[in-house]
């Protein structure tokens, strides 16, 4: 099976797509790539050649090949693809049989600072931001909104202009060597809040954070900006002000945050239009816009409005969606009726 998973992987890596996923039916097993956002048919195979491909993804990655009662997860960096490639993977034990999931993560890709948004007000914004010492930056948005394109687009600005980056992650998504990547391991008592407190005496200017998930983690996200670092990190939330509430509902207190935070975003990815396709979205298949068919669309809660919501006042976002939206538009980049669009085909 090895010929036959690498040439999965490199058609849809060829495809640009983000995920992998083996559905399991009564009589088949269907193929999908996510790709723009999109779940895409690709095609379908026997239940017998499924398993087989399922438990070599299996192998490959250490996991149990012989339990498919309870759900695994597991990981795999394919060196011999290009561009190298982290593959994460999921099975849930469904109906029928083990179904796999199987996020692709694209090695040694980064996006510049400039080409995160078409808008060069929220690039120059953004930019300002990461030339400050000390403070916390956090990004929010729905799973695959470009959270993390979009931090590692920071970490290698930073990285360019000489500074000291140690990062917390679970699991490393993207490896770059021109900074420190730790990776959270709770079997060996490697959590967020430990590698934060070593992290924190390993001399960081910048300190990246994966996500901030419980009370622990906010409490020393929230120490390192009060001590003269520069924070950035993740959360789950849907909307900047959420971000803000949470954070709140995590113990954070409001003095310490209108101190520290820069500002909050939330990001979404809307599809662009492609003027060869005449269609929205662009073809799966087009080579004119396949690697930039979709664009970042920010909510910026930043400055008065920041503090405003830390005081509990209504607010309102420095620089929005709907402004780019409009100004998107204007200048032909996206329909205004893509919303419309069903999100699965």
């Amino acid at each position: 099976m090895e010929q036959e998973s690498r040439r999965l992987i490199e058609q849809a890596l060829h495809l640009h797509a983000t995920d992998i996923h083996l559905q399991p039916g009564r009589k088949k097993t269907s193929l999908f790539f996510r790709i723009h956002g999109r779940l895409r048919p690709v095609s379908s195979m026997s239940i017998r050649y499924a398993e087989r491909l399922t438990a070599h993804f299996k192998f490959r990655a250490g996991m149990d090949i012989g339990e498919q009662r309870r759900p695994q997860n597991g990981s795999l960096l394919l060196k011999n693809t290009s561009p190298p490639v982290n593959l994460r993977f999921s099975t849930l034990p469904a109906f029928q049989r083990e179904s796999l999931a199987v996020r692709l993560l694209p090695q040694h890709e980064f996006f510049q600072l400039s080409s995160i948004s078409y808008t060069s007000r929220v690039t120059s914004y953004f930019s300002s931001l990461l030339e400050q010492r000390q403070g916390m930056l956090i990004l929010t948005g729905p799973t695959g909104s470009g959270k993390t394109t979009t931090l590692y687009a920071f970490l290698h600005e930073l990285a360019g202009r000489g500074a000291r980056i140690v990062s917390v992650e679970d699991p490393v998504e993207i490896q770059d060597e021109s900074f420190i990547q730790t990776e959270v391991n709770e079997k060996a008592g490697l959590t967020y809040r430990e590698l934060l407190k070593s992290s924190l005496r390993h001399d960081p200017d910048v300190l990246m954070i994966g996500e901030i998930r419980d009370e622990h983690t906010a409490a020393m996200a929230v120490r390192a900006a009060l001590t003269g670092h520069l924070v950035l990190t993740t959360m789950h939330a849907g909307t900047a002000q959420g971000a803000v509430q949470r954070l709140q509902d995590l113990g954070c207190l409001s003095t310490d945050l209108k101190e520290i935070l820069l500002c909050v975003t939330s990001q979404e990815l809307a599809p662009r239009y492609c003027p060869l396709c005449k269609s929205q979205p662009c073809s799966i298949y087009c080579t004119h816009y396949r690697h930039t068919s979709r664009t970042a669309l920010f909510d910026i809660l930043a400055a008065d409005e920041l503090h405003q919501c830390l005081s509990g006042h209504a607010s309102s976002v420095t620089i929005s969606r709907n402004n780019q939206r409009v100004k998107g538009y204007s200048l032909g980049l996206f329909q205004p009726e893509y919303r419309k669009e069903p999100a699965y085909v």
